[in-house]
């Protein structure tokens, strides 16, 4: 006559198994996220690249989109620019959505990558603005060196490159050492965390700072992509 197992017996079995999947599920887990972080760093090349042949066309770089009504990054603040989508540079969404696109941030979904310039701004889905300007915060020496100090970096335009290009904001900035930056918010986003890492002091500071990207120890912040003047591209890919 066979013998079944024992009650031991298939607890013993039963705590293996567990143990076997405690130890795989994280890895597994990791190379998911960096599969998806793959993908990102595909589609925000496929953006950048959307973003060149507008420039080549049209002389300058779309505007940015603010969007006063929400503030948060998890939101629609900076969605990719909608004339990149309407001169069929980027694919469409379907009348009445959201997204000004399909090209959807993976770790933020319902919403576009983002996009930030320096020059012409649009605010809260209108017009581009008259009386103000998109700025990128960049550190100092950038990108041999990097901080998030906001004593060793500076504002493009400054205030008063501001009151000079007022009302002709389709001119380019040449001082801005970047043309323009795509991003995604990347895994476990968090106001605070931004918030926290920015020391409370104004956090609008992102994301060209190197201390504010993705790496593979912190397991968060910014997937990026951006242009420098010279024309190379930089980032977390």
């Amino acid at each position: 006559m066979k013998r079944g197992f024992t009650l031991i017996e298939l607890l013993v079995v039963i705590s293996i198994i567990a143990l076997l999947l405690g130890i795989l599920m994280p890895a597994l887990s990791r190379a998911r996220e960096l599969a998806k972080i793959a993908v990102v760093d595909m589609e925000l090349r496929q953006i950048g690249l959307a973003l060149e042949m507008y420039f080549e066309n049209n002389h300058k770089y779309p505007p940015t989109q603010a969007d006063c009504a929400s503030g948060s990054l998890t939101n629609h603040l900076y969605q990719l620019p909608k004339v990149l989508i309407t001169s069929h540079y980027l694919p469409s969404m379907p009348h009445g959505e959201a997204m000004s696109t399909t090209m959807e941030d993976r770790f933020n979904r319902g919403r576009t990558y983002k996009y930030r310039s320096v020059g012409e701004i649009i605010v809260d889905r209108g017009d581009i603005s008259k009386y103000t300007a998109s700025r990128l915060w960049i550190p100092n020496h950038f990108p041999t060196s990097s901080s998030i100090d906001p004593e060793r970096g500076r504002w493009y335009p400054d205030d008063d490159e501001r009151e000079q290009y007022k009302g002709n904001y389709s001119t380019y900035y040449p001082r801005s050492l970047v043309r323009w930056v795509v991003f995604s918010i990347g895994p476990r986003f968090s106001e605070e965390w931004l918030e926290e890492k920015l020391n409370f002091e104004d956090t609008a500071r992102y994301p060209v700072p190197k201390e504010l990207w993705y790496t593979p120890k912190q397991r968060r912040g910014f997937l990026v992509r951006l242009n420098l003047q010279n024309g190379q591209d930089i980032g977390t890919f």
